[in-house]
């Protein structure tokens, strides 16, 4: 049997719409700034919503629910700056400032000679210089830490405009259906409804429960810390609780600089860190994250991050923060395609 000839025609229509669809990516790129921002609004409306429901059965009125809301978000802020700012900045100067000192090193020095005296040998000791290296970087490290938490807080005008952004979708009954139906054509809107309800359901949860948990790991690492007198407990705790958001890496990317500067005072303490962080890690995976998370489905945790790699490649420290909040949008959006496609199979048979 010969080969046919097969011609692959392309209309001056399909040509037209690839154009329009570039372009619109083009122009989204452009303001992926001022998207950011709306994503953002719509996470906070998201775990904001319920409690505005329940204040709103309660005759109370929608608008006046997000005000109370928000004079309560505001002054907790407020209040963790106010006794925050100053003790952080001041931890992260002295890590600096140890870092640049030969004190520092002579600690290091003391601590693998302490290792020698319990019989440690001294081709493995020689092993653990490789500290010295983590040393030259730490300052650099820390500037890096500083650098993000000023950033973080320091858009004060985006802040607000997010907090503009919740309102109006929180203050009005159905205020993100209302904002969907103007941006969706009316044959899909009642499958746009169905899917904005799962994804603002399914952030909602995860917002809630993850600054719920990242306050409890903060508390049981800085107080646990505090006992074992562990100097820069406060930084490291921060530190602690703002890694919760990386699965399995997470909390033990926090547990090394903790354990780094515990054996710069003694390999006993070092230790002691070490089982610190350990049963916190237990307490969290088996007693904290079940009650906490436990109507948030969680994504893979290769997934989150992966998400959140590309999210900081992309947009910095912005996109890493917003990575996980659309990579579960996402997952939400595939797993009603394939419930859909599904229900149609069954439909068919």
């Amino acid at each position: 049997m010969s080969a046919e000839k097969r011609q692959v025609s392309i209309s001056i229509g399909t040509i037209l719409k690839t154009i329009i669809v570039l372009l619109v990516l083009g122009f989204l790129w452009l303001i992926k700034d001022v998207l950011a921002l709306l994503f953002v609004a719509i996470i906070l409306s998201a775990a904001f919503d319920p409690m505005v429901d329940y204040l709103h059965q309660k005759k109370i009125p929608r608008a006046l629910s997000v005000l109370g809301i928000y004079v309560i978000f505001l002054s907790l802020v407020a209040g963790a700056i106010f006794l925050l700012a100053g003790p952080v900045v001041q931890q992260v100067k002295n890590i600096a400032y140890d870092a640049d000192t030969a004190h520092f090193y002579q600690k290091i020095e003391e601590g693998l000679q302490n290792l020698n005296q319990i019989g440690l040998k001294e081709g493995e000791t020689q092993k653990a210089q490789g500290l010295s290296v983590l040393t030259n970087s730490l300052s650099k490290a820390t500037s890096g830490i500083f650098s993000f938490v000023v950033s973080l807080f320091g858009g004060v005008i985006s802040f607000f405009i997010i907090l503009v952004i919740t309102f109006y979708l929180v203050a009005e009954e159905d205020g993100m259906k209302r904002f969907i139906r103007n941006i969706v054509p009316w044959q899909h809107q009642p499958y746009a409804m169905q899917l904005i309800n799962k994804i603002q359901n399914r952030m909602g949860y995860w917002l809630r429960g993850q600054l719920f948990l990242s306050l409890i790991v903060f508390s049981l690492v800085y107080l646990g810390l505090s006992i074992l007198g562990v100097k820069y407990a406060l930084i490291l705790a921060l530190v602690a609780g703002l890694f919760e958001i990386i699965p399995y890496l997470g909390p033990l990317m926090s547990a090394i600089p903790a354990v780094f500067f515990a054996f710069a005072e003694s390999p006993s303490k070092a230790l002691m860190v070490v089982g610190l962080y350990f049963l916190i890690q237990q307490a969290e995976n088996h007693l904290i994250v079940p009650k906490v998370m436990g109507k948030s489905v969680g994504l893979n945790p290769i997934v989150v991050i992966l998400s959140i790699l590309i999210g900081a490649r992309i947009g910095g420290a912005v996109g890493a923060i917003l990575a996980v909040p659309v990579a579960t949008a996402l997952s939400v959006y595939f797993e009603e395609l394939v419930e859909t496609k599904t229900q149609a199979e069954n439909r068919l048979e």
